[in-house]
């Protein structure tokens, strides 16, 4: 065999490892992430400051009038902010919901503190796009999964609205 062949030979062999290991890298490198995103979903709400927990936190203010006797929320505006994981890490959304007769009569979406490009980008679309699915719904009917492309965000919507509906209970 001469000195050319078994040059060749080395360097396909060279190749094929140095695929093999990116391959296998960024198949675990993939499964971490998607055991992340899948803790996520499956953890319940937790009210803490680990950084690896999904938190929400609430102030409200809720009206002064008195809703009817059949309500089961008060009326008034409440905040709250919940977090979601990312391939990035965990990022934090803030909710703010305005109840009258158990009903959300209007969201805002307070994205100030996500620092990822990408889960910016998301948490835009999903803010262009929550009012025209939750608003007029009764909140305890509110649950949800994918808003304009955004699959993640919800999640962090989805334990603030869980914190206003706590705080909310008459």
């Amino acid at each position: 065999m001469s000195d050319q062949t078994r040059t060749k030979i080395i360097g396909l062999i060279v190749i094929v490892l140095l695929t093999t290991v990116g391959t296998v890298g960024a198949a675990a490198y993939n499964a971490r992430s998607t055991q992340q995103i899948a803790a996520s979903a499956s953890q319940p709400n937790v009210v803490g400051s680990s950084p690896s927990s999904q938190t929400a936190t609430t102030s409200s203010t809720p009206s002064t009038a008195s809703s009817s006797s059949s309500a089961t929320y008060k009326d008034g505006t409440y905040t709250a902010n919940g977090s979601f994981y990312t391939p990035d890490g965990t990022e934090q959304i803030g909710v703010t919901l305005t109840l009258a007769s158990n009903k959300i009569t209007a969201v805002s979406i307070d994205s100030s503190s996500i620092y990822s490009g990408t889960s910016a980008e998301y948490t835009d679309r999903f803010s262009s796009g929550i009012s025209s699915v939750v608003v007029g719904k009764n909140i305890a009917d509110v649950q949800v999964y994918r808003i304009s492309g955004a699959s993640l965000t919800p999640m962090g919507f989805n334990n603030a609205l869980s914190a206003i509906e706590n705080e909310a209970k008459a």
